[in-house]
């Protein structure tokens, strides 16, 4: 096992992939929260600790944009990034309301403190381990004070190229303790965490995490 990898041949993947699936994601899951009241309901628990009108960063969009529209559906000012153009593309032609910037999120230039909440749902498990130090740094940099991060990610212990595919993607999962670890060690505490099997039969058939937390000044007042 990689302990580091190319990130240019990991992103080159990533948008790749996502730009060749991008409509059939867009024509396969366009609805799939709707099938799923377990995401819904994490969802609905997430942007209850969020303030009303409060402006959320949602990473890693897709095609489908589902994580924004239910964030900007329920009253929150929503920025949407992905790294694949085709995927922003697709999604500011389909809704609006929502502003989608096609940016990766290992080098992310919005200033510090600017939102309220990010939500990484399934976007995390393109970042390589030597990454992941770095992204979660910067996540608690772009968070006010007692902002709320939510995360989903695949659970179990694989690390490569997922290449069951036309095209290759770069691809990790979590456990619970990888995650506690990152969170820990930037400065948040973790409000929920649940883990769970793949309950419905038309998901991809994996175990997955499900965290919410929130940043908290450390000793040094940051």
């Amino acid at each position: 096992m990689k302990s580091n990898e190319d990130i240019e041949k990991v992103k080159k993947s990533c948008v790749d992939y996502y730009n060749n699936s991008c409509q059939d994601y867009y024509d396969e899951y366009l609805d799939e929260l709707d099938k799923k009241p377990y995401d819904k309901d994490f969802l609905v628990r997430f942007v209850a600790l969020i303030n009303r009108n409060g402006n959320i960063l949602d990473i890693g969009c897709c095609s489908t944009a589902q994580q924004a529209r239910f964030f900007s559906n329920n009253g929150l000012v929503v920025t949407s990034i992905d790294l694949s153009d085709k995927c922003i593309e697709t999604a500011k032609q389909n809704f609006k309301g929502i502003n989608f910037l096609q940016m990766d999120m290992l080098d992310m230039n919005f200033e510090n403190e600017s939102f309220h909440a990010v939500n990484a749902f399934y976007s995390i498990i393109h970042i390589p381990r030597d990454k992941t130090d770095g992204l979660f740094k910067d996540f608690y940099r772009i968070l006010r004070n007692n902002g709320k991060i939510a995360i989903t990610v695949h659970a179990g212990n694989f690390y490569g190229y997922y290449d069951e595919n036309k095209i290759p993607v770069f691809y990790r999962t979590y456990t619970q303790t990888d995650l506690r670890e990152l969170l820990d060690k930037q400065g948040f505490r973790i409000i929920e965490i649940e883990q769970r099997p793949p309950i419905y039969d038309f998901e991809f058939q994996s175990e997955r995490i499900y965290l919410i937390a929130e940043k908290i000044k450390n000793a040094s007042g940051q």
